[in-house]
């Protein structure tokens, strides 16, 4: 059974000493409304414990036994745990790995309670993951003085997570569309980027919706937002794991398929597109949707080979897509300058290969650090 601090002033049980009224008449506002989870089996004890924390403002609960521990701390979150060695059905130093084991990114602190100044059982108790560990509770003077330093512990721990958090939001919001979640153009090229200097095999696939411009005129932008985002999810429930897709920007959106190869890029590619061709659209919305997508490949054995050729060759591919009827992918090699066979699917999709040659006029420059990733303005020679 626990029971809760009333509020109620027991100053006068506490000890009149000159340095214990010093310590407890005007603890901080912050540390008066800490709350303070207390586990202890002895009568006695307890209510010592009781008088010193009312009198101190804090809001606490008390335990007699360990049983309901966990849930309350869930429950209850507690600023400081205050926890007896020794209880009647387990061992306060096992409870304390419990807590520690709970959930890794919440912390409590935790001060055990013990009976004697034992070295060894001091030791071990903070071995076993207590913050802090009193011999002897009695001394109710060192006690309000380590209550009140975890308490300060606490409060800057619970800042520096407030500023990791804000710095995760702030990086998070530098990298990701805001309207689809999904990375952006910058994090993109980065990405992109990256394996190019890491060597590493890898598909890009440029995608866009086809006429989308008519789904604004007609539905207006709004529902043109609720199209892209369904759009979004489909894609990326699409893909493999491990592979990407981001908003590259407006209604096109860009895949890197981790580790392909030609053929296992136009084949991912063929599944989004299908993917995109039976999806619901939303409701009160266009009636379909269709893609189409430009595939390449980075080869790392072409030495020569810079993340603006490899994107400016996506791009064209999908210029091709967008040529030959929509609604379909098609897949420019790295090197190639005739074209391929059209291959059309029993679904009405198709996958060709068109020549390419890298412009004479592209810049011969050397490759940017990922921490000064430009944003490309590629030509648009499409529309729709």
């Amino acid at each position: 059974m626990r029971s809760v601090c009333t509020g109620k002033d027991l100053g006068a049980l506490l000890p009149r000493s000159p340095d214990s009224l010093r310590l407890s008449s005007t603890p901080p506002i912050a540390e008066r409304a800490g709350r303070v989870l207390v586990v202890e089996p002895e009568t006695e004890r307890r209510s010592m414990l009781r008088a010193l924390l009312e009198h101190e403002g804090y809001d606490c609960v008390f335990l007699p036994d360990g049983d309901e521990l966990l849930r309350l701390t869930a429950e209850y979150e507690p600023d400081l745990i205050l926890l007896a060695a020794d209880l009647p059905t387990m061992s306060g130093l096992e409870l304390v790995g419990d807590l520690r084991a709970m959930d890794p990114r919440l912390h409590y602190p935790v001060i055990l309670l013990g009976t004697a100044a034992d070295e060894e059982e001091v030791a071990r108790g903070l071995l076993a993951g207590a913050d802090d560990y009193v011999p002897d509770p009695e001394r109710q003077q060192e006690l309000r003085a380590r209550i009140r330093v975890q308490l300060r512990n606490k409060r800057f721990y619970d800042a520096l997570e407030r500023v990791r958090n804000e710095r995760d939001n702030l990086r998070r919001d530098s990298q990701t569309d805001p309207l689809t979640g999904l990375l952006n153009r910058r994090s993109l090229q980065a990405e992109i980027l990256s394996r190019c200097q890491s060597g590493d095999r890898f598909g890009v696939l440029f995608m866009d919706l086809d006429h989308f411009k008519s789904v604004n005129d007609r539905f207006g932008h709004e529902m043109g937002d609720r199209v892209l985002v369904a759009v979004a999810a489909v894609l990326k429930l699409a893909l493999r794991p491990g592979d990407l897709v981001g908003r590259y920007g407006g209604e096109e959106f860009v895949g890197i398929v981790a580790g392909a190869g030609p053929e296992s890029a136009r084949l991912v590619a063929e599944r989004l597109r299908r993917s995109i061709e039976l999806m619901l659209p939303p409701k009160s919305g266009p009636a379909k949707l269709t893609i189409s997508i430009g595939t390449t490949v980075f080869d790392p054995r072409q030495s020569d080979e810079r993340m603006e050729d490899l994107l400016h060759r996506a791009d064209m591919a999908l210029y091709a897509a967008k040529r030959s009827g929509r609604n379909r992918v098609v897949l420019v090699a790295p090197g190639q300058s005739l074209p391929e066979a059209v291959e059309q699917d029993a679904r009405g999709s198709a996958s060709m290969s068109i020549p390419f040659t890298t412009p004479p006029e592209a810049p011969q420059t050397s490759v940017l650090p990922i921490t000064d990733v430009p944003i490309l303005p590629l030509n648009r020679l499409r529309s729709g």
